[in-house]
């Protein structure tokens, strides 16, 4: 495990998932992503599969087109968002429709997040090596 501090917030690296906690007051934008994202492809390279799992512990804001433009990697499997907080789920609903159908999750438990995301990222694996191309 890696762990990475930017200025807006800090990184965890594990095989094939990076845990992320976002800083208060934050407003996680274009900006910010690209940079996380240069990070993660030194790191991981560009078509290693992964998955994010975001642990919403501070208040802060992002951008929804984050979202849009992480859909385009293709070996980005899913984003986990763990949220204790209640109304954690409804933004997180609003954030999925700015992703992937389906890859784009709530949980309020961080244990639950990395078992679907161990079998999300299994599953982009068997697909790698059967030829199946996913969006």
């Amino acid at each position: 495990m890696k762990t990475v501090d930017l200025q807006f917030g800090e990184f965890q690296f594990y095989p094939e998932v990076i845990i992320g906690k976002i800083k208060e007051g934050i407003h996680f934008d274009m900006s910010k992503n690209q940079e996380l994202v240069q990070v993660a492809i030194e790191h991981y390279g560009l078509d290693f599969p992964l998955f994010y799992i975001s642990l919403r512990e501070n208040d802060y804001s992002i951008d929804p087109l984050v979202h849009t433009n992480n859909s385009k990697f293709k070996n980005l499997c899913g984003i986990a968002i763990v949220e204790k907080r209640l109304q954690g789920s409804s933004t997180a609903s609003l954030e999925s429709k700015f992703f992937k159908p389906g890859k784009l999750l709530a949980f309020q438990d961080v244990e639950e997040a990395i078992v679907w995301s161990n079998k999300e990222v299994s599953q982009r694996v068997i697909d790698i090596n059967t030829g199946l191309s996913l969006n």
